[in-house]
């Protein structure tokens, strides 16, 4: 591995003078440093391929003179934007690529960019044929760069043949990274906790930061099928609701299908206005900017779908990175929600099984390869049907049509290893889902906790001391000030009433003072009675405007004190330093005519 050292006067790559995309893999070790940018803006001929059509939208729209292309963009199309332009700058989806590639005939002077190209392993359950054919494309280009903040963990990619003599070069940034914090909710439903967040935002209860209010929010999802369901049972209208999703048919249903006046939208602009709700799929994960000046970030991860669990290390440092403006305080928090202990399979018996198939899949291939003429177009027909209809689920085998033979397909492999790791290893419990996250570079804000009465009743339905309780109880109260979906403390409150008398009137600070011991709690909460009975006396016995001799006032403070068991003399200037009764120096003019020191009460 190769290091590059950026340069402290660097922010944006795009600033940095005669920096060049290195060929191979570059880890470009933050997201949002202007890494594509430098690939749009430089003087070479340029390729960058994207795994998804918002991600090309997206930058289509920021750079002018940059050529969009995907599933309805014409041949004719671009082939007049090649003849015209001098130094061609086209974003292309992967799944474009193989036609792109079939109109540039002379492949000499090209650069192409495969960018977030961790997703052809995310992808590549549901297809990874795309991504062969892809990687096959790219290589009959001289100069290479598979771009990402987020890379393909080495137990993956040393397992694919593609990348086996890739150089891989890493920018170094020093201490200039800036660090993402985590608050972390677990619940046993993550989809009702982004229903409740909705819920807090429809009746005023947004997140705040110092004098700052969050009155909008991003919700990744990946699920349209949840998000429509959400939207329905919160009653969203459409003018408060953007939902980010792939552009297909089927999407177009779901989200039609909602209400009047629902449809797929698109990411806005810098500048134009953002609404209250909005709600991403993965086709928003990687690469596109958001430019909310006060959205806060919530990520929801349900484990118990393959589809609907977030990889920590890709997909949700890739979320981290989209809120852009450094104007808005809520951009270094995310609100991560995600279940842990889903009952899965024991992990040796089913990577056990998934190599077993891969060594199956292997045998399997080299025997259609041997097979006569005679029968190598019924083996052929019979692959490319199991291909296309159960996508790798009984085997690996697949019919090459460029080599004209049948290969095991590792891509589908390596997916299944990834996606049970996803989905079960790095979530079996929350140390291994923070330690995910602190090597994944994110800070951690505050204790994890729990969003759902069973979960929270594990922590409180124990037996325990006062003290402990109180602590506890404490605790919890403040964890509600930042987490409104926490209720632990009102089931407490309903078993101890004591609990919320003695944090109402004392507060968390003192209580831990005193150490959280009953006797000394009670004790000082005789003492705020006493004291407050004898503020009320004061009151009542020093009248705003009245004045009273100096020996009068001791007089009266003394007697006051010994009525409520207090051994205390009392002096003049304690009236407002412990009462609020403020004084001011005077002569009092006594029944005798004399005139003695004393005080105004004003």
């Amino acid at each position: 591995m190769a290091e590059i050292y950026v340069p402290e006067n660097v922010e944006f790559l795009t600033n940095w003078n005669g920096f060049e995309l290195p060929k191979g893999i570059l880890n470009k070790g933050v997201t949002g440093c202007g890494a594509t940018s430098v690939a749009i803006e430089d003087e070479h001929k340029t390729i960058i391929c994207s795994p998804r059509i918002n991600l090309i939208k997206n930058k289509v729209s920021q750079h002018k003179g940059l050529l969009g292309v995907y599933g309805d963009v014409k041949n004719d199309e671009i082939m007049a934007y090649l003849e015209k332009t001098e130094t061609p700058k086209i974003m292309v989806t992967y799944d474009s690529m193989p036609r792109l590639a079939k109109l540039i005939e002379d492949k000499t002077d090209w650069r192409v960019v495969v960018d977030e190209y961790q997703y052809l392993l995310i992808d590549s359950g549901f297809r990874s044929d795309k991504a062969i054919a892809l990687l096959d494309v790219v290589n009959e280009f001289d100069y290479v760069t598979y771009l990402s903040a987020t890379p393909i963990a080495d137990k993956y990619i040393q397992k694919m043949e593609q990348f086996e003599d890739v150089p891989y070069t890493e920018l170094v940034w020093g201490n200039r990274v800036e660090k993402i914090f985590v608050e972390r909710v677990v619940s046993a439903k993550p989809i009702d906790n982004a229903i409740k967040i909705v819920r807090n935002y429809q009746n005023g209860n947004f997140p705040s930061e110092g004098e700052a209010v969050s009155k909008e929010c991003v919700i990744f999802l990946n699920s349209v099928t949840n998000i429509a369901n959400i939207v329905r049972q919160t009653k969203l209208p459409p003018e408060d609701v953007n939902i980010i999703v792939a552009d297909t048919e089927e999407n177009r249903k779901l989200v039609r299908q909602i209400d009047e006046g629902f449809d797929i939208g698109s990411i806005p602009l810098e500048g134009e206005p953002h609404k209250m709700f909005t709600f991403c799929t993965s086709t928003a994960f990687a690469g596109c900017d958001f430019y909310s000046t006060c959205a806060s970030t919530f990520v929801i991860s349900d484990n118990k779908k393959v589809h609907t669990s977030i990889d920590i290390a890709t997909e949700l440092a890739q979320i981290a990175g989209r809120q852009r403006l450094a104007c808005n305080p809520f951009r270094k928090t995310i609100v991560f929600i995600y279940n842990v202990d889903i009952g899965e399979s024991n992990a040796d018996i089913y990577k056990g099984a998934i190599n077993k198939k891969l060594a199956e899949s292997e045998d399997l291939a080299k025997w259609r390869n041997s097979v006569p003429d005679s029968c190598r177009k019924r083996e052929i027909k019979e692959t490319i049907e199991m291909q296309n209809i159960k996508k790798y689920s009984e085997s690996y085998v697949r019919y090459d049509e460029k080599s004209d033979s049948f290969t095991v397909n590792r891509w589908a492999y390596l997916n299944e290893l990834f996606a049970y790791d996803v989905q079960h290893t790095n979530y079996q419990d929350s140390i291994i889902v923070k330690k995910q996250l602190e090597e994944s570079g994110f800070g951690i804000k505050g204790e994890e906790k729990r969003s759902d009465y069973k979960e929270q009743l594990k922590c409180i339905l124990v037996k325990e001391g006062f003290a402990d309780r109180m602590k506890r109880y404490c605790e919890l109260r403040q964890l509600k000030e930042t987490n409104p979906y926490y209720l632990a403390d009102e089931i407490m409150e309903r078993q101890y009433e004591d609990l919320k008398l003695y944090y109402d009137r004392l507060g968390y600070d003192r209580i831990k003072a005193l150490g959280f011991k009953e006797k000394d709690l009670k004790n000082e909460l005789e003492r705020c009675y006493r004291e407050n009975d004898i503020k009320q006396r004061f009151r009542e016995v020093f009248v705003v405007g009245e004045r009273m001799s100096t020996e009068d006032i001791k007089r009266t403070m003394t007697e006051t004190y010994a009525k409520y068991g207090i051994k205390k003399k009392g002096v003049a200037t304690q009236l407002e330093r412990d009462y609020g009764i403020r004084l001011k120096a005077t002569k009092v003019t006594m029944p005798d005519g004399f005139r003695k020191g004393g005080y105004e009460f004003v």
